[in-house]
């Protein structure tokens, strides 16, 4: 009997502990959407504002506003009559011991805010927000300075492979949609400090607002907090950016692409892929779990095998599914000898066919499960990833106890399921190929 008790204990402890993550959301009175998850055992409080105010609502003779924008609002704001400068703002988040950014990416502009959740620090810092919010300057030395900056990062980047790689990889793959756009010297010295004001008044508003907080608070504590942080928006943002849909002839219109370019570089850098799925797909945990076994998996995927293991043609590959609120991208890519780019693409691209025709092996499934499974705690281990997963809840639509069921989505997709999302989404013949640095 104490045998048998101690295999059970043994089991037990080789089980994931996995305690559920309470999302408390509804509606701010003020409109904007409140996503709440009480964190007591650090003092800390973490919050993310995300609005549709992405890269996909660049002009497209002025690509990069949405970035530059969203870069310079807290590098000056008029309150009043006096101007926070872009020092004083920083000196005060140095002497506060907190912290404030602000970003955009292709679908959303975002503001994070980090600070010790007591009530001292938290409301001097949320005071601090929202004058930088009421009225941004755009200085037009700073929009200079700026600007001078990222055409400078342009320029240098665009002799880098693998950032030409990217960017001839997203314009084949994406083709006129707004993803597979990029900014250019041109357009970002086409941009005035007018043009980031009125892409700011239009667009930064509250009720279009999808607000994450993480940390020692409550749903009162947070509610009020919400109320003074957005006090300085207006109600309703005179245009919503959103992303156009990635149409599937568009995926069809990448039939047997392959694109070489030249370069001086040593090794010959690769992608192949294809849009696939959205975040809402069904397919997601399908489409998860068979990428880990294809390519996403590390040394023990399938491209690994085949590319590194049995032919040594690179120290690694990989490959991952970025799905969005709108279709991303499959990719896998890899670095290889410029003399064997050729055969490099040739054994990629057998690799994705026989997976996709005849899926993993049994195995495979149970290896990449437990891993993905057993790693789960990993990626919720902090606030601040706790802020990440519940901010693309929000961001994503998706429901509220996604987080409890992880694991028990991914633990129960089948081999058929994997076998049938990647026939589905995955159209071998159509994949596009970019090698940088071909012979």
């Amino acid at each position: 009997m104490k045998k048998y008790l101690s295999l059970i204990f043994l089991n037990l402890l080789a089980l994931p502990v996995f305690a559920g993550i309470p999302i408390q959301q509804w509606t701010h009175s003020n409109g904007s959407q409140i996503y709440l998850v009480e964190a007591k055992t650090i003092p800390m409080l973490d919050i993310q504002v995300d609005w549709s105010a992405g890269s996909v609502g660049d002009p497209i003779n002025k690509l990069g506003l949405a970035s530059m924008t969203a870069s310079l609002i807290d590098k000056g704001s008029k309150v009043g009559q006096r101007v926070i400068l872009e020092s004083e703002t920083s000196d005060y988040l140095a002497n506060l011991g907190a912290s404030l950014s602000f970003g955009a990416g292709a679908e959303k502009a975002s503001m994070r805010l980090r600070t010790l959740s007591d009530e001292k620090r938290r409301n001097e810092l949320v005071r601090l927000a929202a004058d930088i919010l009421k009225e941004p300057t755009f200085d037009q030395k700073i929009v200079m300075r700026e600007k001078a900056r990222v055409i400078s990062a342009i320029k240098e980047s665009n002799l880098k492979p693998e950032f030409i790689l990217s960017k001839e990889f997203n314009r084949q793959i994406y083709g006129d949609h707004p993803f597979g756009k990029m900014p250019t010297v041109n357009t970002i010295q086409s941009i005035t400090s007018a043009d980031m004001i009125d892409f700011y008044k239009s667009r930064y508003a509250v009720q279009d607002a999808k607000v994450t907080i993480v940390g020692d608070i409550n749903r009162q504590e947070a509610d009020l907090i919400i109320s003074r942080l957005m006090s300085t928006l207006p109600i309703k943002a005179k245009i919503l950016t959103k992303a156009p849909e990635v149409k599937l002839f568009e995926k069809k219109s990448t039939e047997q692409k392959v694109i070489k370019i030249p370069h001086a570089a040593q090794q010959a850098h690769i992608s192949i892929g294809m849009p696939t799925i959205s975040r809402k797909d069904p397919d997601y945990f399908p489409m998860l779990l068979g990428n880990y076994i294809l390519g996403g998996g590390g040394f023990v995927s399938r491209l690994a095998t085949e590319v590194r293991e049995k032919r040594s043609l690179a120290y690694s590959i990989s490959s991952y599914v970025a799905p969005g609120r709108q279709v991303g991208p499959f990719v896998a890519g890899m670095q290889t000898k410029k003399e064997q780019a050729d055969l490099a693409v040739d054994v990629m691209r057998k690799t994705i066919s026989e997976f996709v025709e005849a899926g993993p092996t049994e195995a495979e499934m149970i290896a990449a499960k437990s891993n993905l499974i057993n790693g789960f705690p990993l990626r919720i281990d902090s606030n601040r990833k706790i802020l990440d997963n519940v901010a693309s809840i929000a961001w994503n639509d998706l429901p509220l106890d996604t987080l409890d069921t992880w694991t028990n989505q991914m633990r129960a997709v089948t081999r058929e399921q994997v076998i049938a999302a990647f026939k589905k989404n995955l159209d071998v013949d159509k994949l596009v190929t970019v090698v940088v640095g071909a012979p």
